[in-house]
């Protein structure tokens, strides 16, 4: 069985395929170059996980991942817009994950509009969850 961190994973990938305006193009942990008719698309990647263990047998977790939209044309923050909306939204609409997780929070956007006609909406998210100590999985 996976960790509740992959499986937190796979339910966002699985969420965020439905966002308007990226026709399912979404990727995990994608470091190949997008061409620009995969674009728009949106790229999920994990940061970071950081365990809190507790006196009673569980450890508190916290799982960063980072949402990329790709876009090609400008201006990026125009048309990053309707799709980070709609991204938020699936994500904002169960804050649970389904059960997998006690709560997930965005960070500080930014905006990346790099040479050319190409550009990056970065935004961070943190989903808080608990698993057992002795056990990823639970």
């Amino acid at each position: 069985m996976s960790s509740k961190s992959e499986q937190i994973m796979a339910a966002v990938e699985q969420l965020l395929g439905a966002t308007d305006g990226i026709n399912g193009r979404i990727f995990r942990d994608r470091w190949e170059a997008l061409a620009r008719d995969e674009m728009p698309a949106i790229v999920i990647q994990p940061r970071s996980e950081d365990p809190q263990i507790n006196a009673i047998p569980f450890s508190d977790r916290a799982l960063s991942f980072s949402l990329d939209i790709l876009i090609s044309g400008r201006p990026l923050s125009v048309l990053a817009d309707p799709i980070r909306v709609s991204a938020h939204a699936l994500l904002m609409a169960d804050r649970t994950l389904g059960g997998l997780a006690q709560d997930i929070v965005e960070g500080t956007a930014q905006w990346d509009a790099e040479s050319g006609e190409i550009g990056v909406l970065r935004i961070p998210y943190r989903v808080r969850f608990r698993t057992r100590t002795v056990d990823l999985t639970q």
